[in-house]
């Protein structure tokens, strides 16, 4: 294994955030982006594939499973995230479907239907990036005895890809796990964590990274503000200022 200073690392252009990661997030890991409604979850991950398309120019994979893809895009755009880019491809589960209907074992199995259409489009493209949005909408569409099981062998098999992934889940008020079942964050090489935190009468945005494998990472909690198409982050000692 690399030291943690040789490692090839992903940015995530979040303003000021890549240099708390000693340069970005480890290429090849998977990610846990976790916390409640409110706290841009999807946005975040987003913004990641969109400035990594165009200005890393990476390709990206945005797995949709609560959206359509068109009200995704327009959710975006909104948010200044415009441009158009063949580098970044956006699926819903609409799609996964009608591209995996034909084969009935995995009606009952969102997971391994997910797991079937990466592993037979990673055949004819390549992609530096998978975004899956969200863990929760993929267990709400599997029924299965051994649901642990089969998000251990769905991590596992996004680990083999070698593609850096990240994986959004959903926590709900007075959640001390970062996923549903509790074995994500384990299985997880990091995890991100947004929160959102009640001053006075300001709702405020605030970033965490509980851990990352591979990096000596500040463990603050960092305001979190999105400016002008742009994440940005700052430190105590700025907010002081």
């Amino acid at each position: 294994m690399l030291s943690s200073n040789k490692m090839e690392r992903i940015k995530t252009y979040i303003d000021r955030l890549d240099e708390q990661l000693e340069g970005g997030i480890p290429k090849g890991t998977i990610s846990l982006i976790c916390g409640a409604a409110g706290c841009m979850k999807s946005s975040f991950a987003y913004s990641i594939l969109y400035n990594n398309t165009l200005a890393g120019n990476l390709k990206g994979l945005y797995i949709t499973l609560e959206q359509e893809v068109q009200s995704l895009k327009q959710q975006m755009e909104t948010l200044g995230m415009k441009e158009e880019s063949e580098k970044l491809t956006i699926v819903s589960h609409k799609m996964i479907d009608t591209a995996t209907q034909l084969d009935m074992k995995f009606e009952l199995n969102g997971i391994k239907k997910v797991k079937y259409y990466l592993d037979d489009l990673l055949k004819r493209e390549d992609y530096d990036l998978i975004v899956v949005d969200s863990l929760n909408a993929l267990y709400s569409l599997t029924s299965v005895k051994n649901p642990r099981r089969e998000a251990h062998l769905f991590f596992e098999g996004l680990r083999e890809t070698g593609i850096t992934s990240f994986l959004i889940s959903e926590m709900y008020l007075g959640d001390t796990k970062y996923g549903k079942y509790g074995v994500e964050e384990f299985l997880a090489d990091a995890i991100i964590h947004l929160d959102i935190k009640r001053e006075r009468d300001i709702l405020e945005r605030h970033l965490g990274i509980v851990k990352m494998r591979y990096t000596n990472h500040n463990l603050q909690y960092f305001p979190l503000f999105y400016n002008n198409g742009r994440f940005i982050i700052y430190t105590k000692e700025e907010m002081e200022l």
